[in-house]
């Protein structure tokens, strides 16, 4: 959200899928008012994202824990290994 904010792109979402839905985490680390149009749902399971969290930041960690909850999801992430 913050890279397609920065080239003035985030409408982009909207018109590419059918439904936007962040964690709570993800909100708070793109640290502008979220848009109308996207869903803000918090993750039920904290022990997944603790797990993730130990390599993985929170809003990445929240992400494919709410990705992983919603079978019928595509995450999109821009998490790089290192060296990339």
């Amino acid at each position: 959200m913050i890279a397609l904010t920065n080239i003035g792109e985030l409408e982009l979402l909207k018109k590419v899928y059918e439904e936007v839905v962040i964690t709570p985490e993800i909100g708070e680390e793109y640290g502008l008012e979220t848009p109308g149009w996207i869903r803000i749902e918090k993750i039920e399971d904290i022990q997944k994202f603790k797990l993730l969290n130990l390599e993985l930041d929170k809003g990445e960690s929240s992400g494919i824990t709410l990705a992983l909850e919603n079978e019928a999801s595509l995450l999109i992430i821009d998490e790089k290994r290192e060296g990339e």
